[in-house]
This record gives structure tokens, sequence and C-alpha cells, in this order.
């Protein structure tokens, strides 16, 4: 069984008062010893002994967008944080001496989109490139340019579409490839409805030529491959080999499986929008959040092969596939649809397991504290399988309100740390370094915003 967090809490606190604030650790022969002292990211407090690399107060006004983890460009030398400041979206990297050099790499009106907004990006896989969607209103365009983080030169521009678009999803599929999908708009079309709750299997026209799935190859600057699918397209989470696609869906759009190598999508019967957490290392299988309204929000596994779907967690939103095929998720063992159903906010143990492929095998540890099924749907994960540690971003319920901590598993020994906590304020957003050895926290709530980065314990 894991040691309760809140008694690992307990116990470091009581050494740090015991200490005093200016005090250090005793530290192995050979590395030099840690300060033990108060630190907190822009809404939390870090528990006392963690060592922290660094803590950046970002811009006024700035609020990091939660869908857009941190990411460590440069081969982890900076750190970009995706944001909005004044209304306007804005991407800032730190670097240099503890990650201090503050510098705009892309905003809205300014570099990388001076005459447009950003409605996308993405970092190439070795960072030293990001990927932009821009879109101009005025002239009715979208183009997609790239910016080398390493120069200060302008952004390159790469392809340009005319029209106005509901949705646009750029990525990576190599260091020289950009997927891009796009849905175009058209004035006083019906809107995707599924009828009586459930998904619409009939293919559904896509209504302009400028829709479709475009590949682009930076190296020659030409769009290498346009598929014109039968399917509405939306924001696309890529399998690690690049061939195939998952669209998240909206309110005008189902979800769907994209295949590049057989120019196709099908449709998956799950309710839009699901959110895809992860995906298998062999491309093979992800998984995904459903919240259907019939059933309620589960964590599933499925199978590309197959078609087959199994459910992982009930009212979870916090999975990812660890080792070989195996799958580590947050939840509760005796919660039940039903009872997340009918009393979202009653207490539940918060406990991790870590399964097989078919489920046959499960292995449920409890993390120490309790939490609520809402509480268990709205948490995240990110796991590095460098050091096989994953970050989970999860709440407790207090009698002065929900308490958000930051919870750091390791898989190969089974342990887990309780690294940051405080009172449920704004967003946070986090990612491993390319090494797996620091986490990044970008964190805020409008009133204050912070970059930290911390070298957890394993």
């Amino acid at each position: 069984m894991l040691r309760s967090f809140l008694s690992i809490l307990a116990v470091t606190i009581a050494v740090t008062l015991s200490l005093g604030s200016c005090s250090t650790q005793n530290a192995p022969p050979g590395k030099t010893a840690l300060p033990i002292e108060a630190v907190r990211t822009a809404t939390m407090n870090i528990t006392p002994g963690i060592e922290v690399l660094t803590r950046v107060a970002l811009p006024d006004g700035f609020v990091p967008a939660p869908d857009y983890p941190p990411m460590w460009l440069q081969a982890g030398k900076e750190v970009a944080i995706t944001g909005t400041r004044n209304g306007h979206t804005a991407v800032i990297g730190y670097g240099g001496t503890g990650y201090r050099t503050e510098r705009v790499i892309a905003e809205d009106g300014g570099i990388g989109a001076p005459d447009g907004s950003l409605v996308d990006l993405a970092a190439s896989p070795n960072g030293m490139e990001l990927a932009l969607a821009v879109m101009n209103p005025a002239e009715k365009n979208l183009e997609v340019v790239t910016r080398d983080v390493i120069s200060e030169g302008a952004a390159n521009p790469v392809s340009s579409f005319d029209g106005k678009f509901e949705s646009v999803s750029i990525g990576w599929l190599g260091e020289f490839t950009i997927p891009l999908g796009l849905r175009a708009q058209i004035d006083n079309e019906a809107s995707y409805k599924p009828a009586g709750g459930a998904p619409d299997t009939t293919p559904a026209p896509v209504p302009d030529t400028s829709s479709g799935l475009y590949v682009i190859n930076t190296s020659g600057v030409v769009t290498t491959g346009y598929l014109k699918l039968n399917c509405r397209m939306s924001r696309l989470s890529w399998s690690p080999q690049g061939v195939v696609a998952v669209g998240s869906g909206d309110a005008d759009a189902p979800p769907i499986i994209v295949d590049r190598a057989k120019e196709s999508c099908q449709r998956i019967n799950a309710q839009a929008p699901i959110r895809v957490l992860d995906w298998a290392h062999d491309s093979k299988s992800f998984l995904y959040e459903e919240n259907n309204p019939t059933v309620g929000t589960g964590t599933y596994r499925y199978d590309l092969a197959t078609g087959a779907v199994r459910l992982v967690a009930i009212s979870s939103g916090a999975a990812a596939f660890v080792g070989t095929d195996q799958v580590l998720a947050l939840g509760s063992g005796g919660l039940t649809f039903r009872g997340a159903q009918f009393a979202p906010s009653g207490p539940i143990r918060a406990e991790v397991a870590l399964s097989n492929p078919t489920g046959s095998d499960t292995e449920v540890e409890s993390l120490g504290f309790n939490s609520t099924p809402a509480m268990l749907a709205a948490s995240t994960m990110t796991y590095t399988r460098a050091t096989d540690t994953a970050a989970i971003a999860t709440f407790s319920p207090t009698t002065s309100g929900p308490l958000r901590k930051i919870v750091i598993y390791s898989v190969a020994a089974r342990h887990a740390f309780l690294v940051a906590f405080g009172p449920v304020r704004g967003v946070v957003a986090m990612s491993w370094s390319p090494r797996g050895r620091y986490l990044a926290i970008a964190d805020g709530d409008g009133s204050a915003a912070a970059l930290t980065i911390m070298s957890p314990p394993r």
C-alpha cells in the first residue's frame, strides 16, 4: 500500500518547522544541500523539501491556456507558455539561467501573426520550430507559418487557404511535415445534431473544397497531400507513428478516426466531444474520456484493429499508457456510473489502478485521501516514459472548499508524492522535460500567473 499523502506532508512540514525556513537538508556526498523554504506557484504551495529549479512570474493579466501544456523548446533549454493577455493569444518563452530570460515568441497582431490571430499552434518534435495557424478575418484567409525558435527573425509563411473556418487543427508528423485539418464555415449551414442523443452514423457531406486534411512539407514548402474526407474535421490528436488521428468532435462534428494510409475516416460510437488522453507507444490503441449524458463520464480504451472499446475508469479524466501496454488511471474502485450520477459530490477514495490490455489483471492502490466523482472527472495526468513517472492534477474536498493537489506517481517504485497543493483557483497546465527529470507547471487565475519548474522525487 502507498503511504498516505497527508502523513507524508505532515512529516515533511514537521521537519521543516524543526529545522527552520533557512535550514538545509543533509545532502549525499558530492551533492549540494538543498534549502528548505516555502515556495509558491501562482496558486499553490510547493511541498517543503521539493527541489525547485525556478519560479517565474508571468506578465500581469496573463492566463495560461489549459489545453496547451508548457512546451519544452531547444532540447529543454527554453519553456514556452501559451495563454491569453488582454484578450489576445500570446506564446511567451523562458530560457537562459534559471529560465528567467523572457521573450515573446508569437502573439496576435505581433510576431508570427502581424495581421491576424493565432487559432492553433504546435511545437516540432525536436522543439526547434513552432507551426502556427493564423486567421485574418478581414481577408477571410488562413495562413500557416513556421517560427524558428532560435532565430529572432520573422515567421516563415508556408501555406495559405482562403475562406473562414469553424475548426483548425495543426500538428507535426516529423521534423518537416505539418498536418492541417480544416473545416470550412458555411453560412446558414445546419449544425450537426445527433438524434435522440445518439451519434449520427450517416456520413456528413464536406461543405467546401478547402475542408479536409492537408499535409505540408516544410523542407520544400509545398502541400504534399490533400484528403477531402467524407466527414467533418475537428481537433485532431495524432498517433506516435503519424498515420492515424482521432478527431475529438464538437457541437457540429462527431468524433472520428482519420487514417492517412487508407485515405478514409470513420465515426466513433461516442458522444462529442471526447477528450483524447493518450496514445499507446505502438499507435495501436488510444485512451479517451467521454461525458455521456445518459451513462456519465468514463475513460475508455479503443483498439484500432478490432474497434473494441473497454472501460478503464468511471468518472475519471486522468489516464495514460505506461510500460509496454499497461494503463495507469486515476479513479475509485467502488465507484459505479449510477453512484457518480446520483452523488457527484459524494466522498470516495482516490486511487490509482494499473491494468493490463484486457483489464483482467489490475493493481489498485489508495492515494491516502478522499475525492468526489466530479473532482476525479476534472483531473488530468501527464506521463513521461523517460523516467516512468506520472504527474496527476486532482482535487479533494475540504470544509473550506475544494483543494487542488499535484501528485507525482512513480510507476516503477509504486510510490506517490504530493508536490503542490492549494485552494482551487484558475487553471493549471503541466508537462515533463524531454528527459523526464523536470516538471513544468504553469498556473494562474487572471490576478497572478507563474511558471514553476521542479525536480520531483521518484
